[in-house]
């Protein structure tokens, strides 16, 4: 299912192009911002008619909020966002986190996404690679585990303000409960599953890390979730977390939820289960099933 295609009317153009809505009025009437009028009169503009605009005329405007342009160098970030150039984009934000730049992080999230991106791609072509190399500079002791977690952190805050941007349906299509293993630290891919069925509909249960799972059994009871994620990246205690997930996947037969999984951990489990419909490997798995 792909994403359908994303209009801005007058004001939301004006916010994106750091001016007032009858400048964005003014300009498209002397033909130097290009829109689409509907029936009734009123403008509709897409990504590329910004996009545009700001490549000949880079100077009518202080500060986009697509990214702030107040440098040369801010420009050029710019341009590689409205281009989706990721090998750089990942470079820039790495830098960025591991100086827990936050807010130079969520301009390049923010500018993706309104530059018609897809949830699931930014984070499996931009977040999960960025992760991945902040986990390896800690394994190579490149960075000690503070200015690892100091990263780790800007990464999660910038993508849950990222949140702040995006529309979700009113209408709601199902109840997911979204569940790590009860020694798991790491929440963070759970979190952006959680973002992505927000957007698909779901009313979602997220039960966060270190979460001990002894009263699972009250919530199914309780809510009667359609669906279950299950995630885990530390592969530890392969008791424990056969046990854990046997009990998860009893209690989604019995109430007749369907199970996905992902992480690592899932290397070691035995997935085989009827309640278990796949394992996801990337969050586009999770936007299309």
């Amino acid at each position: 299912m792909e994403p359908s295609i994303q209009y801005f009317n007058s004001e939301e153009a004006a916010k994106i192009l750091g001016v007032n809505v009858s400048t964005i009025k003014r300009w498209t009437d002397e033909g130097k911002l290009k829109c689409i009028k509907t029936a009734g009169g009123h403008r509709k503009f897409l990504m590329e008619h910004l996009a545009s605009f700001l490549e000949l005329y880079k100077r009518k405007t202080e500060k986009v909020n697509l990214f702030p342009i107040e440098t040369e160098t801010d420009l050029r970030i710019s341009q590689h966002i409205l281009k989706g150039d990721f090998n750089f984009l990942i470079e820039y934000v790495l830098k960025h986190a591991l100086h827990s730049h936050i807010e130079r992080v969520q301009q390049v999230l923010n500018g993706l996404y309104l530059g018609q991106y897809p949830l699931y791609e930014i984070y499996d072509r931009l977040i999960t690679p960025v992760l991945h190399q902040i986990g390896q500079m800690w394994m190579d002791n490149k960075i000690s585990i503070a200015e690892e977690h100091i990263a780790s952190q800007a990464i999660r805050d910038a993508v849950i303000r990222l949140q702040g941007i995006i529309k979700l349906p009113i209408k709601k299509s199902g109840k997911a409960l979204l569940i790590n293993f009860t020694n798991e630290f790491h929440s963070m891919a759970l979190k952006m599953v959680e973002h992505i069925l927000e957007l698909r509909g779901f009313r979602v249960f997220f039960t966060g890390q270190n979460t001990p799972l002894m009263k699972i059994d009250k919530f199914f009871e309780s809510y009667h979730p359609d669906r279950v994620y299950v995630s885990g990246t530390v592969v530890g205690d392969r008791e424990l977390l056969e046990s854990e997930f046997s009990t998860i996947c009893d209690l989604s037969s019995k109430y007749k939820a369907k199970v996905w999984v992902g992480g690592r951990a899932f290397d070691v489990i035995t997935i085989d289960h009827p309640a278990v419909v796949r394992r996801l490997t990337n969050f586009q798995d999770v936007y299309q099933y």
